[in-house]
């Protein structure tokens, strides 16, 4: 696939996950998430940092942060698709080193996906997506997390995956792969 062909699909799972992003309500901030010990603003903060640590390997970093990780969240994905339609074919990862852009953009695009899951699941709020972004991310989600990926294992970024006990839904199927239980499901006494 293009770079260009995943900057557009990558581009796209941003567009989703900062739609659900913007609507999160103060109250939902200290949520619980799919990932163990984090709330929903822990998730938040966790993609502004880990965006503009590859942002400013590429450009200018910025300062003036929102109070709110939700407020800088948009700013913060659109400064991301500049940054990789910017960047050459490859990006310096801090801590990982360089990476081919192509590789970058795959797991960018399967990683905003299973954040938008946990985000959903957080909320309890239906995760819609197009059966053609699904499909791409799967086998993308396969791959990133077989065994002797550098990206899975003791020093990887993904917990195990969780093998499922029935069929899944494509998109849950994707969140065991990277480690999320698929079956969880926010607690009614947080509400």
């Amino acid at each position: 696939m293009l770079v260009s062909d995943l900057l557009r699909l990558d581009a796209t799972a941003l567009a989703l996950i900062a739609h659900d992003v913007a609507t999160v309500a103060d109250a939902d901030m200290d949520a619980p998430t799919p990932c163990a010990g984090w709330t929903v603003a822990d998730l938040i903060s966790h993609m502004n940092e880990r965006h503009e640590a590859v942002i400013a390997s590429i450009s200018a970093p910025i300062d003036d942060h929102a109070d709110n990780p939700r407020d800088d969240f948009a700013r913060t994905a659109a400064r991301w698709v500049v940054a990789m339609e910017q960047t050459g074919d490859v990006v310096n990862l801090p801590q990982r080193g360089p990476l081919a852009t192509d590789t970058v953009l795959s797991v960018h695009f399967v990683d905003m996906l299973v954040h938008r899951w946990d985000l959903s699941r957080a909320l309890s709020r239906s995760c819609p997506v197009p059966d053609r972004l699904t499909a791409l991310a799967l086998p993308i989600a396969r791959s990133i997390t077989a065994p002797g990926s550098v990206l899975n294992g003791p020093d990887g970024v993904y917990r195990p995956p969780v093998e499922p006990d029935r069929p899944l839904p494509v998109l849950d199927a994707i969140a065991a792969l990277l480690g999320r239980d698929p079956h969880w499901e926010r607690q009614r006494e947080y509400r």
